[in-house]
């Protein structure tokens, strides 16, 4: 999606910590101050905590981050002077920001994109307690679309019946004041849907420029899950109703006098990125050549879910509780399988660990694992009454559904599945989710190597210059340096492993050159270590699990450059 801000995810990263520190602490100075509306010092600081995120998320262009706290920044100034119900919209708007905020940073660091239209919903709960406009859901949309239908539109060609249409209208209204008071959302939305299709299809197409063949393909979306109902949604289903009105009591000129491109451009902004695009929505659509974007609103809900979700920390320690139990039942199976058969004493166990397991998955909404394993312990719970000995292919299963299930939190964890994608799983697909896991795993262990080796070479350099150069510290740093060019060749970081190669050929033409005089060597093992540091920050950005930014390997490349060894293209 075009709305993708050009946030800067590795400076991003880098100051998370500081980020969420500050928002922890204004989130108690906010408490606080709602425990003791006399404490203004801690309205204050609670202010200049929110306003110092804002200003910082603005520096590095992320900008719905940026919004939401400037949203909170003017929200916190208007609580200490609010009152009554005020003050407690106020506050509930807030604290789900205080929420939020932390979250959706969470959520873009981790899964290296973002979608600023998540951020939306809270930056309006804020407006709407300070009774300010609603922000449009195109805020961050980038691209232009044509306002204007480009083909035919269904055309009336029967004047207008005045009461029909005020009949229509009616019937409109009644489903919207049900919506607003969210009643019976799917039968409204219908009626909702049916009185503006029959409204559209009574109007010539020059009446609004087509606005009501729009209005009735996003009722329509909406009537058919295309499109979720929040508060933008319900403003724009009564903006349409006004419309209406406007209409019914002026024409087109009091129609022309309400309407501009902001309504018309909210309405074609739903319709391109509703997951409804079929019948009756599909020649509107087609008649104003509206895209689909994506992702479209069915995996924007998925986001919006997840983000409210447990957290990072919160499944890492889920993740890490069930992974002990899965290896502790992998050991079990494992002596098992070599005896060729399973004592009760060791049965018992791994059965209480296979149903807590199962029970947990459950738990945290991992129904298909949480089945896979119910359907394991069918055999388990005979192996018991099994006197000849436990079938070979019987283990097998077993230790082949727990390391299913093992590769799966792994990908969980990673961002690279979903409980979605879990649900639909295959036999393909578990072998795919398996191999993953286990490349993920090797890789992982080669970056170690890696990281381990570049800070192993730091401290023999180190070491040679506090020695007043004793070659034998660094005698062995090239090989090192080779070794782990290896790995990141390995991995298939081509450009880094250019550079490894540079810094040993260096390395060993230093250890050689006897007539450098100290200053001289000092400067050079500094410009080394400059390419050193660049080569581990970005092996500590994979590490990370984030895409690390190519120009820190520009840095390392002209510091090499600069003593003589060039990196090879």
């Amino acid at each position: 999606m075009a709305q993708e801000s050009a946030v800067n995810l590795n400076s991003l990263a880098l100051i998370r910590e500081e980020l969420d520190t500050t928002i922890q602490r204004a989130a108690g100075e906010l408490e606080a101050f709602l425990l003791d509306a006399t404490n203004t010092g801690a309205a204050e600081n609670c202010y200049t905590d929110v306003s110092q995120v804002a200003g910082t998320l603005r520096l590095i262009q992320f900008t719905a981050g940026a919004l939401l706290a400037e949203e909170m920044a003017d929200a916190l100034k208007d609580i200490a002077t609010a009152s009554g119900a005020s003050a407690e919209a106020l506050a509930g708007a807030l604290s789900h920001a205080f929420f939020v905020l932390p979250r959706y940073i969470e959520f873009v660091t981790t899964r290296h994109f973002a979608d600023p239209i998540l951020i939306i919903p809270y930056a309006n709960e804020l407006r709407v307690a300070r009774r300010k406009p609603l922000i449009p859901e195109f805020q961050f949309e980038t691209r232009s679309f044509g306002l204007l239908p480009v083909h035919a539109l269904p055309d009336s060609v029967a004047a207008p019946n005045k009461e029909a249409l005020e009949r229509l209208r009616q019937m409109y209204q009644v489903g919207l004041l049900a919506i607003l008071r969210q009643k019976n959302q799917l039968l409204n939305l219908q009626l909702i849907a049916r009185a503006a299709a029959r409204f559209a299809n009574q109007m010539p197409t020059k009446s609004g420029d087509g606005i009501w063949h729009l209005a009735a393909a996003v009722a329509d979306s909406m009537a058919r899950g295309g499109l979720s109902i929040n508060l933008n949604r319900r403003r724009t289903l009564g903006t349409i109703e006004r419309l209406m009105s406007r209409y019914l009591k002026g024409g087109d000129t009091a129609l022309a006098a309400v309407l501009d491109d902001s309504i018309r451009h909210e309405l074609i902004f739903l319709l391109a990125i509703s997951s409804y695009r079929d019948d009756s929505v599909k020649t509107t659509i087609d008649a104003f050549a509206i895209p689909h974007l994506q992702p479209d609103d069915g995996e924007l809900t998925t986001q919006h879910d997840a983000m409210r979700g447990p957290g990072l920390e919160a499944i890492d320690s889920v993740v890490k509780v069930l992974k002990e139990e899965l290896r502790s039942a992998k050991d079990i199976l494992e002596i098992a399988s070599q005896n060729q058969g399973i004592s009760v004493e060791e049965l018992a166990p791994l059965q209480e660990t296979l149903t807590r397991v199962a029970d947990t998955l459950r738990m945290v909404n991992l129904k298909a694992p949480a089945n896979i394993l119910r359907e394991q312990l069918k055999f388990v719970e005979t192996w018991a009454a099994q006197k000849n000995g436990v079938p070979a292919e019987q283990f097998l299963s077993v230790a082949d559904a727990l390391l299913f299930i093992e590769s799966s939190l792994s990908g969980l964890y990673r961002n690279k599945l979903t409980a979605g994608d879990l649900d639909q799983v295959t036999d393909a697909m578990r072998k795919q989710i398996v191999a993953d896991s286990q490349l993920a795993e090797a890789s992982r262990i080669v970056i170690d190597e890696v990281q381990n080796g570049i800070a192993l070479c730091k401290r023999a350099i180190t070491s040679y210059v506090e020695s007043n150069f004793d070659v034998a510290h660094i005698a062995n740093v090239g090989t090192t340096l080779t070794s782990v060019r290896g790995a990141a060749q390995i991995l298939n970081h081509v450009r880094a492993a250019s550079i490894l190669k540079s810094c040993a050929a260096f390395v060993e033409a230093h250890v050689r050159d006897k007539q450098q005089s100290g200053p001289q060597r000092h400067q050079l093992l500094e410009t080394l270590a400059d390419a050193l540091i660049s080569l581990e920050y970005y092996f500590t950005e994979l590490a990370a699990s984030r895409v690390p930014d190519e120009k820190i390997l520009t840095v390392a490349e002209e510091s090499l450059a600069a003593l003589g060894y060039a990196v090879s293209p």
